[in-house]
């Protein structure tokens, strides 16, 4: 499996030659071993780019990730389902049980707002909110009937931001521009995974938009959220609505930062594929006490 990231902001062609990807420009030609990647991310609107490539990329489940002119992810290649079990998944993804996917969800809730309690511990925000958070998380159901995610969700960038802060997954303020941009870096990563291992990536465990192809991606994107979000308040004086090439690098390269999965330490790479086999396990034994969920690897002191 792939583990580099191609970060590629301005190349005249990408083809693939000897089971290798190709980038030539003006003054130079590289290859890279497609054995070796994970995903591609081009930022170049004017690139051409090989057919035979595009199924190459396929056929080794790389995630192929082209932005618009504003550098926002804005489209996502994968593969044509082509997992030897393809028609097993399917029938499981089709015939799961609701209650076996409402405590998974619970459990995917729990673990984002425990990850954001973290980090505004580690920020030192407001205890007011912290401790508002904690009762919050204690009192999430199965299936999250009442919505805590939401409410959290809101009382957590309140907290980093202030009042006046507002989540918008269209925003063009230095932010939200993050924000959106790391979190698409995530899923398209999980949505490499999932597809590896044969899910349709349109049944989610909670989600379920009709015009959302990724709704199990984002399923699994929460628990991984706070690590954009620390990178993104870290950093968040020098972000504009440009989206800096530095600030670019370091959201992709956040896919190499440490979590803890059962007190093992794994990058999110790796750990995003913990997590995809542990859903192949709550569905093969119709047991959600399989699924696992990251720790971000802070010390806050934090005791739930």
């Amino acid at each position: 499996m792939g583990y580099r990231q191609i970060y590629i902001r301005k190349a005249n062609k990408l083809a693939v030659k000897h089971h290798s990807l190709i980038i030539l420009n003006d003054t130079q030609e590289l290859d890279i071993p497609l054995e070796d990647i994970a995903s591609i991310l081009l930022e170049d609107q004017r690139t051409v780019i090989t057919s035979r490539l595009l199924s190459a990329l396929s056929e080794n489940y790389i995630t192929f990730i082209i932005c618009n002119e504003r550098y926002q992810p804005s489209s996502i290649s994968m593969p044509i389902y082509m997992h030897y079990r393809q028609l097993k998944v399917f029938y499981q993804q089709m015939e799961v049980k609701k209650p076996l996917l409402s405590q998974i969800w619970a459990g995917i809730v729990k673990a984002k707002i425990m990850n954001q309690i973290n980090i505004l511990e580690l920020n030192k925000c407001s205890d007011e909110k912290i401790q508002k958070l904690k009762t919050e998380v204690k009192q999430i159901q199965s299936g999250d009937k009442t919505n805590r995610e939401a409410v959290c969700a809101k009382l957590f960038f309140n907290a980093l931001y202030g009042s006046f802060f507002i989540r918008d997954h269209t925003g063009d303020d230095g932010i939200n521009m993050a924000l959106n941009y790391g979190y698409t870096i995530i899923a398209a990563q999980i949505t490499r995974v999932l597809t590896m291992y044969g899910f349709h990536t349109m049944l989610g465990i909670h989600h379920c938009s009709q015009q959302n192809n990724f709704n199990l991606s984002y399923d699994f994107v929460e628990p991984f959220r706070a690590i954009i979000d620390k990178y993104v308040y870290d950093h968040k004086d020098e972000l504009d609505s440009s989206l800096a090439i530095q600030t670019r690098k370091d959201l992709i390269a956040l896919l190499q930062e440490s979590v803890i999965i059962n007190d093992k330490r794994f990058s999110v790479q790796n750990a995003i594929e913990e997590m995809v086999l542990s859903y192949i396990k709550c569905l093969d034994n119709n047991d959600s006490s399989y699924f696992v969920t990251p720790i971000l690897l802070y010390e806050s002191g934090s005791n739930f």
